[in-house]
């Protein structure tokens, strides 16, 4: 990224009245523009809508809004010295739904794997999701005119449910929405964006060629086929395409609240955050004022999903609470703008100062997971913000399937950290329980962290069957080959050639008693074992066996207590699966995976143990399948949530 920039680094001065008709105006975008696009979240299609001054009295509930009330809430508990973990603490806390990459996020951090694993761990399809950048204006708005101070700050926030380039899209929305505190031009906007962000990243190539596909092509619609063409994804939530519409619609707008709003919303896919992002820089350029004066926009209020635990629901209300922080924000953070006529309640107000002496985060080597009668590593890192050099002893206990090896004799000195390598052992190679927390004591601060059960699998397979089954014919007298019948072939040549170089394979083909297989009463000796480190089952790591096959997987688990569970499944194959000898899903065709190919209804457990088993069809090179258990809603939420307690039997 670059950051050589003499300019962003002179120091800017605004008065405190147009600081707040800013933040303001940056909250009216957001909240009224999102909420026109809410009603087509998800819709993966162009429209033509036409403006409507109606839409400006649309009011939906957005989680791109109350997520960033719930960081508001954070800070004024806190204050500015606030990390991950807090945001995260906050997020497993009060947020009663689990879409995407909430869901993973919240089950990691129950595990006890803290940021920033909780946002890369098995989080392979929504990891890039729009779920990050939309969260981008309360850190914009207390870095007001330091865009590189944005893009830092944010971080702390993105890392709890995403990764890399996910990450980097709210550095570059914060960056451009702090840099329009003091910039109008969407151009300069987007350039503040790019120099926060790696230069080789995929995100910046996006970027740049937004841009130039704005530039070469008059009509928007040519541009948005552009934008697909080369990023598009099969998630209506992916960053990649969803960023491009916003910056189409800055670009191809004119800098027009109207025109953006509206091609944004034409332009489908994740449209509540397109239309919120658009609205918010253009909201922040302009000001409160000049929107209500030009556009006819009124404060129209919020409404939330949940208790948000604010004053009123007045977006103005809102605006204030958050300019409220622009002082404290520049005493601490924000040395390149200086706010002149800072009314004496704004001037006098405080966050408070949280003391405390330490600070922990932990290092995975590898995955953040572990099988049965396995062991993993990790680096605990104990940082000293006491202003003192500390000594003592850390003491590490968990359940007894742990044995943990480590140097418990730590020293720090003041302002600097220790890292102490943790070896975990897991005792019992039968059974492994998912959530099964480390607790780590030092000098009285006390921190629990974890890793995931693997999942163990058991094989058999691999079956196969030829295109054609010939005779025993007369060696020396007559060819096999003329009894290869054509088949579904065209010509038989073709049918030779497929009964030579490859195999079939489909659900027609069953191995030794399926059904006693799926049922539990029949259980031979496996053909093999494997361990999914993941949701994901490594199916083709089993055997060395080549081509299509079927292949049959036997996983079980207890349940402590009666559940009524939802299960999703991933998958690129053809399968059928059974839950304790009950067929709950089949799929005849090979397909992309994402988490939720299937999703199954709920299944009612009762307390014990359960068998799960697969019986997938390898038809081309390679196999993708995965298993989410979930458990079902809770009081308030909406969205059900991925289970962790399972006790996993090896």
């Amino acid at each position: 990224m670059n950051t050589d920039n003499t300019a962003e680094k002179t120091v800017r001065q605004m008065d405190y009245a147009t600081y707040f008709d800013k933040v303001y105006g940056c909250w009216l975008g957001k909240c009224i523009c999102g909420s026109i696009g809410a009603p087509l979240e998800g819709c993966k299609q162009l429209f033509d809508y036409a403006f409507d001054p109606a839409f400006w009295l649309i009011t939906e509930p957005n989680d791109d809004l109350e997520l960033q009330i719930l960081w508001l809430n954070v800070l004024e508990t806190i204050g500015l010295d606030f990390d991950a973990d807090d945001l995260a603490q906050a997020f497993l806390a009060e947020v009663p739904y689990n879409p995407g990459e909430y869901a993973y996020f919240k089950r990691n951090f129950r595990r006890g794997i803290h940021p920033p694993a909780s946002g890369t761990y098995n989080n392979h399809f929504y990891h890039e999701g729009m779920g990050c950048c939309i969260r981008a204006e309360i850190w914009a708005c207390l870095a007001a005119g330091d865009p590189e101070l944005a893009g830092r700050i944010c971080r702390r926030d993105g890392q709890i449910d995403h990764s890399a380039e996910s990450i980097y899209s709210e550095a570059f929305i914060a960056a451009m929405e702090a840099e329009a505190f003091a910039e109008s031009d969407i151009d300069r906007l987007i350039d503040a964006g790019l120099r926060v962000i790696p230069e080789q990243s995929k995100l910046a190539r996006l970027v740049r060629d937004t841009r130039r596909f704005c530039r070469e092509e008059a009509d928007w619609r040519v541009v948005h086929e552009r934008i697909l063409r080369h990023y598009g994804h099969p998630d209506c939530t992916n960053m990649f395409e969803n960023i491009g519409i916003t910056l189409m619609a800055l670009l191809k707008s004119g800098g027009d609240l109207e025109q953006a709003t509206l091609i944004a919303l034409n332009s489908g896919f994740d449209t509540d955050c397109t239309c919120g992002i658009a609205g918010a820089i253009l909201g922040t350029v302009m000001g409160a004022e000049a929107l209500q004066r030009n556009y006819g926009v009124i404060d129209t209020g919020y409404v939330t999903n949940f208790d948000v635990h604010r004053r009123s629901d007045r977006i103005r209300d809102l605006a204030a609470d958050i300019a409220r922080l622009g002082p404290e924000a520049g005493r601490f953070w924000n040395r390149r703008l200086r706010l002149t006529g800072v009314p004496a309640e704004a001037e006098a107000f405080r966050l408070p100062v949280r003391k405390r002496d330490f600070r922990f985060e932990v290092e995975y080597e590898g995955l953040p997971a572990i099988a049965a009668g396995g062991e993993a590593r990790c680096v605990l890192r104990i940082c000293n913000l006491s202003g003192q050099t500390r000594r003592g002893e850390l003491r590490l206990t968990g359940s007894g399937n742990f044995a943990l090896e480590y140097d418990g004799t730590v020293e720090i000195p003041a302002g600097g950290n220790a890292g102490v390598p943790v070896r975990v052992r897991h005792l019992n190679p039968e059974r492994i329980l998912d959530g099964d927390p480390i607790k780590a004591e030092f000098c009285g601060a006390v921190y629990e962290f974890g890793f995931a059960a693997a999942t163990p699998w058991r094989i058999y397979g691999p079956y196969w069957g030829n295109f054609a089954t010939v005779p025993q014919v007369r060696l020396g007298e007559e060819p096999y080959q003329q009894h290869i019948p054509a088949g579904c072939f065209r010509n038989r040549s073709t049918a030779i050639r497929n009964y030579h170089l490859n195999m079939r394979a489909g659900l027609d083909l069953q191995g030794p008693d399926e059904a006693g297989l799926a049922a539990g009463t029949f259980e031979p000796a496996p053909h093999g074992r494997i361990n999914a480190f993941d949701d994901l089952i490594p199916v083709d790591e089993a055997f060395g066996f080549q081509g299509p096959a079927v292949f049959y997987l036997v996983s079980e688990f207890i349940t402590k207590e009666p559940m009524k569970m939802p299960i999703s499944i991933g998958r690129s194959c053809p399968l059928v699966f059974w839950l304790d000898g009950r067929e709950l899903a089949r799929a005849e065709f090979e397909t992309f995976r994402t988490p939720e190919n299937l999703n199954l209804d709920i299944v009612e457990l009762p307390a014990g143990k359960h068998r799960a088993v697969f019986k997938v069809v390898r038809q081309g090179a390679g196999t993708t399948l995965s298993i989410n258990y979930k458990c079902s809603f809770r009081p308030g939420e909406r969205m059900d949530a991925h289970v962790v307690g399972l006790e996993f039997l090896a």
